[in-house]
Parts: C-alpha cells; structure tokens; sequence
C-alpha cells in the first residue's frame, strides 16, 4: 500500500533559441516531439534508481540490528543523520547542476560521476563484512544517499528539459514513474521467485544488489548516450541569496509547495502504518506484498490513461480530483469489514489510481512553475527548483511518521502485542482514515484554483522565446525586460 513510498519527484522546461511567428510557436507547443522510445530510454534510469530506494526503507535498518548487531538505537542514529545529509546536498547539487557548463551539456556529467559511486555504496551497504563497525554504515550510508542526489536531482532535471509542451511533460514523467514503479515490483517480486520462504535478510540483499549492479549500466549508459542535454538560454547565477528570495516570491510555487506538503504529511501516515493496516485494521495477516503488488500492477495500467486525461481538463484538477478520491476511499475504508480480501484487493486497486497521479503529476506541474520562474528571471533553476520540491517530499513524509506514530504512541497502542483487540482495529483505521481526511482537504483546495493552467503555460513560453531570440541579438540586454509585447494573460501576482 506505500502510497509516495518512495520519493519522487519533478519535470521542467526546455527553452528552444529558434523564435517564430507567434502563431507558430503556439502551435508548435501543441505537438509532441519525443518518440516513445526516447522516453522508454529516459525512464529506464528510474527502475534501478527505485530498486535501490526500497531497501533503504523496508530491510537495511532492521538488518544491521538484528543480523548485523549494532546498537538499534546508533542504527536509527546514523540513517537520521543520513536523511539530514540528504536534504542538505538536494539544493547544493541543483545549484551546481544548473551552473555546470561543459560540451556534454548540464546533466549527464554529474549523472556518470555518480554512477559508479551509488553503485559502489549500494553493494557495500546490502553486502556488509560478517562484523563491522557503526563507522562502515555511516560511511556507506553517507555515500549512498550523497551520489543518489547526484543522480536523482540532475536526472529529473534533465526530464524536465526534455520539453516545453504542456501536455507532453506529463508523458515524460509518466514514463519515468511507471520505470520506477516496475522497479518496485521487481524488487518486491524477485525474493518471492528466486529465494526460500525462509532466506535470511542477508540474501535477500545481495539479490538486490545484483540486480543494481546489472540494470544500472544497462539503463545509465543508452541514457548518456540517446537523450539529448539541452544548453540554458541563459545559466543560472551563483548567487544563494536571490536564489532563495526568488523561490520565496513565486507565489505559484508556495501555494504549490503547501498543497504538496499536506500531501506528502498524508502519504508518510499511510506509508508508516500500511502494513498495520492491512494485517490488524483490516484482519488480513501476510497480504501486504501481495496488496501492494495489486497496487502498483494497477497504477502502471492506469498512468497513460491519466496523463492523457490531464491534458484534456488540466493537471491540477486531475491531481485535485484525485486527491478526493483518496479521502473518499479512506472514509469508506473505515466502515469495511474485517477479512474481506476481495473487498480491500478492490480498494487497492482505487488507491493504485490515485498513486499513479501523485507520482506523474506533480513533477509535471513544478515545470510549468519553473517556466514562470524563467520569464520573470531570465535564468534557467530546474535544478534548485527540483531540490526544493524534493526537500518538501522528505521533510512530508518523515512528519507524516511522526504523526502517525505519535498519535498511536499518545492513545496507547501497542505494535509488539501478541494479540490485538477490537480497540486497535478501531485506532489503526482512526489513523488511516481520519488524520488523511484532515490533511488533504487544504492540498486540494489550493490545487483546485492553481493559477498555471494550459493556456497561461503556453503564454509563458511564448514570453520566453522572445526574450531569448531579443537576448541573443543584445546579449547585454536584461533578459527579464526585452519582451515588449503585452501577453494575452498578465504574469501572474506574487501572491500567486
């Protein structure tokens, strides 16, 4: 049931130089571009980089405590102060990512720098000497986490830059989550098919740590070589002060960043307590994997379904809507009865919709708000803007644990209990149903007015082809201020 599990985010703006008739250049953003086998190669980074994810949360911290035996408490320690790490270096590696400048292009440098190194931590974590010290897992687990935001932030980046037409950012981000989804049900499928019912943690890591080792030459390598780096119009500048103040004033970015944040608090209680749910809430023991293998089954079938829907009627009321659909399924959750399989596989499914959405859409989203971004700076901050959004994404789904976890600690539930009575039925589905209830009605009221639709998109674009073909006759001119032509819709207030 991990709805949001693994964390993901983002797409943005590529900014062709070629300026024609305005006419043309609308219509130009009407037609898509990339072929499928191009978005085929760019999402297959994705599966290797979510089969690495999964570890992280369900086994390694479990495994150097109990098989291991390091203190439980250093454990915990030393993948907290991972996790702080990991949200430091997001904005320093969008910020260094935007300002690289090489004949390679912007993105692919840091991604083959990376590479080796997330493959390297990723074996030495899942396959650790039979005594080690607690220095090992923090080194390794500093590493890991380090070379996955080398990658994973200039790679979505990179994604964003893909295209600058509405519609099709939403199929880019659809075929790189249906990549990382495939990752998740391989990884959670493997073990199943390939060890005993018994193998021991140990195993099961080094089976995983194989299949890293294989699939991410496999999808690196065509990537680096295939998809195209595209050159900013103009690079972003070193400097943190206005970089932040900018993001502070977007006003369409905060009330995004708000919406995002209830959610991704939402997805951190459900992730936090899913297996609970499932083997006390809903009377169904040992049907976890076999649920969350419905879920993602469901939610790679529907995502071509729902990247086309969002073209039609707009992203944010697909993503709205499909917010609502999930706190209507929490509340018809809490009157379900106990041990029905058919009943829940049926609410699996429901939820593998919405998970499809929230994975695809948002990313597209934060693209249309870096192009507001571009037309009033005049500079290209994919990256730090991907940073900031993912920063929201942990910093949502570690509080949502927190939550969660502390509101069953206050009303006095017990995990370790060798039986569970009628009262932890009914606190397991409080939990699920109403903490969710509550934080996702603000997310779909500041999404359903969301300022950047479809047509404001397009206008943005259309302002930013003009000042680069104005910029690129006067390069000393201010980019921000060469488009002299009213657009049809204003930019949009700072208050967003």
């Amino acid at each position: 049931m991990s709805l949001g599990q693994l964390e993901r985010p983002l797409v943005f703006a590529v900014i062709p130089l070629v300026v024609e008739s305005d006419s043309t250049m609308l219509n130009n953003q009407s037609k898509t571009q990339l072929t499928n086998g191009t978005l085929i190669v760019y999402g297959g980074l994705a599966l290797p980089l979510a089969i690495a994810e999964l570890p992280i949360i369900l086994y390694l911290p479990a495994f150097y405590a109990k098989e291991v035996g390091l203190s439980i408490g250093m454990v915990g320690l030393v993948f907290l102060l991972a996790r702080l790490w990991d949200g430091i270096s997001d904005p320093i590696i969008g910020t260094l990512s935007d300002r690289t400048a090489s004949r390679f292009g912007r993105r692919k440098p840091w991604i083959a720098a990376g590479t080796p190194i997330f493959m390297a931590a990723a074996w030495c974590l899942c396959n650790p000497p039979a005594k080690v010290e607690l220095s090992y897992l923090f080194l390794w687990a500093i590493l890991f986490y380090t070379a996955q935001t080398i990658i994973k932030i200039p790679y979505w980046s990179w994604g964003a830059e893909l295209s600058a037409n509405y519609e099709e950012r939403s199929k880019v981000t659809g075929f790189r989550e249906s990549g990382g989804m495939i990752g998740n049900l391989i990884v959670a499928a493997a073990p199943l098919l390939l060890l005993p019912s018994d193998a021991p943690v140990r195993d099961v890591l080094l089976l995983i740590s194989i299949l890293l080792v294989v699939l991410i030459p496999i999808t690196a390598v065509p990537l680096t070589i295939v998809i195209k780096d595209h050159s900013p119009i103009a690079r972003s500048r070193l400097n943190v002060i206005k970089v932040f103040k900018d993001l502070w004033q977007n006003g369409p970015m905060k009330r995004f960043l708000m919406a995002v944040g209830c959610l991704y608090i939402s997805l951190g209680v459900i992730n936090s307590i899913a297996i609970f749910l499932i083997d006390i809430g809903f009377g169904l023991p040992g049907a976890f994997f076999s649920l969350f293998f419905t879920q993602y089954v469901i939610a790679i079938l529907v995502a071509p379904l729902l990247v086309r829907l969002a073209s039609r009627v707009g992203k944010h009321v697909v993503l709205a809507g499909a917010i609502a659909l999930l706190i209507l399924a929490s509340l018809a959750a809490f009157l379900f009865p106990m041990g029905n399989y058919l009943l829940i596989s049926a609410f699996m499914c429901v939820l593998g919709v919405v998970f499809s959405c929230l994975l695809i859409l948002p990313a597209s989203i934060l693209a249309d708000i870096v192009d507001y971004d571009t037309a009033r700076s005049g500079e290209e901050r994919t990256g730090i803007y991907m940073a900031a959004l993912n920063l929201v994404f942990k910093l949502g789904l570690a509080l949502g644990v927190g939550v969660a976890y502390g509101f069953l600690d206050i009303i006095g539930f017990d995990a370790a209990a060798a039986t569970h009575t009628a009262y932890d039925v009914l606190v397991i589905r409080i939990t699920f149903s109403g903490i969710n209830s509550v934080l996702l009605i603000p997310a779909i009221l500041i999404l359903w007015k969301f300022p950047i639709t479809k047509k404001v998109q397009q206008e943005l674009r259309q302002k930013i082809r003009i000042n680069a073909k104005n910029s690129k006759r006067d390069p000393k001119s201010n980019f921000t201020q060469l488009s002299t032509k009213p657009m049809a819709t204003p930019l949009l207030p700072d208050n967003g």
